[in-house]
């Protein structure tokens, strides 16, 4: 029997940190020795999850396995989201598979996960949170104009937003405008500044992104401590 736990305990320890393949990215959490949530990130056009993720990892990880699949559409160089949220959530699902296996019995698919979006992806990750009830009640959708009605997301057991966009976004006045909707709305919801640039990851992204996750997952901030 110990060395059955012994093993469990290495394969959690000592899981591969990184995954890839056609599906996309995935990361294993900062700490694998119990089950973990899973994050998951949906990219935005013209990109992949090579382009984005890695720059949001060391903040992801921190709460659980960080999972980035591939866009569901060949686009320009890249790919995009496209179809429904039945189509976005095929992708979703071989992402989640994969990185099941990186430390197998650590991904805690039936607990509370979070999805985050940005720009083509924050709409799909919308609708995608709408489609699977009680799955995802933190959201953080990045740069997209959005049109969302918090009774609705309510019913899907969403229970925190947030909304973020550079300043010079031409998304920032929508999204600033509908995270006050929101709020007003009775769905715990709050505008995030990405600093003063436009359509564009800044260099802080890593702490902000900390940030915006530890508020939609109700657990205190200090876990970013360090970005």
């Amino acid at each position: 029997m110990f060395l059955a736990f012994a093993l469990a305990w290495a394969a959690a320890v000592f899981a591969s940190p990184l995954a890839r393949g056609p599906w996309g990215v995935a990361y294993a959490p900062a700490d694998a020795t119990a089950p973990r949530p899973a994050l998951v990130f949906l990219h935005g056009m013209w990109a992949g999850p090579e382009d984005a993720c890695p720059a949001l990892h060391d903040a992801a990880a921190r709460f659980g396995f960080f999972v980035c699949p591939r866009g569901n559409t060949p686009f320009d160089a890249g790919t995009m989201w496209t179809g429904t949220a039945a189509d976005a959530a095929g992708p979703v699902r071989a992402a989640l598979d994969a990185a099941d296996r990186m430390a197998p019995g650590k991904l805690d698919r039936g607990g509370e996960g979070t999805l985050l979006g940005y720009s083509n992806g924050a709409y799909f990750a919308a609708e995608l949170a709408r489609a699977q009830p009680g799955r995802w009640p933190g959201l953080v959708l990045i740069g997209m104009k959005l049109d969302l009605d918090p009774a609705g997301l309510r019913g899907a057991g969403v229970r925190r937003i947030v909304l973020a966009a550079g300043d010079q976004d031409e998304t920032r006045p929508s999204m600033q405008a509908l995270a006050q909707r929101l709020d007003e709305g009775g769905l715990a919801s709050r505008f995030v500044t990405l600093g003063p640039g436009g359509h564009a990851f800044p260099p802080d992204m890593p702490a902000r992104i900390c940030d915006a996750i530890a508020w939609v997952r109700e657990v205190d901030r200090a876990v970013c401590e360090g970005l």
